[in-house]
């Protein structure tokens, strides 16, 4: 290779580095409220909602708009354009169905205390769970006892293993396994053990099952979270610094339409 050749070569690796690099860059916001600074790092995995946000923030969209809906032990919830200088008790936060998106909803992004997502209409009159960039909100929850989460996989799993244990442990399967179950009790164990474990990967498998990983476990019984919010709400992003501004904000006194008694204006701005 010659000289021309492999400075083209270098040259050519150099542009493909900074390429992947901006494309995994994470980019961080900061969201400047009278209550407090909150620094939210935007998933790359919803590429979609981070760079709608991202143009959101760039043309001033949220600045001077209120946290308009606050429900303690779930959500705050504001960047709504009918909550600049409006009079209080008013009711702010219709949504803009222009401002729609598909979701994409990934079951790595979960409801923790600090999750960023956007709301969306109800699934009836929107089944496909679009997301309304026009506003977002950002999940305080609560802790969960170790025992709930075990409880919660239960309800959702036992009705489901249920059926799939029809299904497999069938009557030809039944009399195979009854014919070798005296011959052979060790082949008869380890043919059990087998479908069982089989059973218990097909549920596991199944749409509407439910499976908490480890790293879920550690986040839901330490900072919390809301868990119904699981795979029905894009979370594109999460509070890196300033948890506790989640929770003072939560915390507020609000009145019948879940706005708090006083006024919580942002600004909203790209580190990076």
């Amino acid at each position: 290779m010659n000289n021309s050749a492999k400075i083209f070569s270098f040259f050519l690796l150099m542009l493909i580095s900074v390429s992947v690099f901006s494309q995994e860059k994470e980019r961080i916001v900061l969201i400047s409220t009278t209550k407090g600074d909150m620094k939210v790092k935007l998933y790359n995995n919803t590429p979609r909602h981070r760079d709608y946000f991202i143009n959101l923030i760039e043309k001033g969209y949220f600045d001077d708009t209120l946290f308009g809906r606050v429900i303690q032990q779930f959500i705050i919830q504001g960047g709504s354009q009918d909550s600049r200088g409006v009079r209080p008790g008013t009711r702010v936060g219709d949504g803009d169905k222009t401002m729609e998106i598909p979701h994409e909803i990934r079951s790595a992004n979960i409801p923790k205390m600090g999750a960023l997502a956007c709301p969306r209409r109800d699934v009836k009159k929107n089944p496909d769970k679009d997301s309304d960039m026009s506003m977002f909100f950002i999940v305080e929850g609560r802790p969960y006892r170790t025992g709930e989460l075990d409880t919660l996989e239960l309800v959702k799993n036992v009705p489901i293993k249920k059926e799939v244990r029809k299904k497999l442990y069938n009557a030809s399967v039944k009399a195979e396994l009854d014919s070798i179950k005296s011959v052979n009790p060790r082949e008869f164990n380890a043919r059990v053990k087998e479908l069982n474990h089989r059973i218990d990967s097909v549920t596991r498998a199944t749409a509407g099952s439910l499976t908490f990983t480890p790293d879920e476990r550690e986040a839901y019984t330490t900072v919390g979270g809301s868990l119904h919010l699981k795979n029905e709400y894009t979370i594109f992003g999460e509070v890196i610094e300033g948890l506790d501004i989640v929770s003072k904000i939560c915390n507020l006194e609000t009145d019948m339409n879940n706005r708090p008694r006083e006024d919580v204006l942002m600004k909203v701005k790209m580190l990076n």
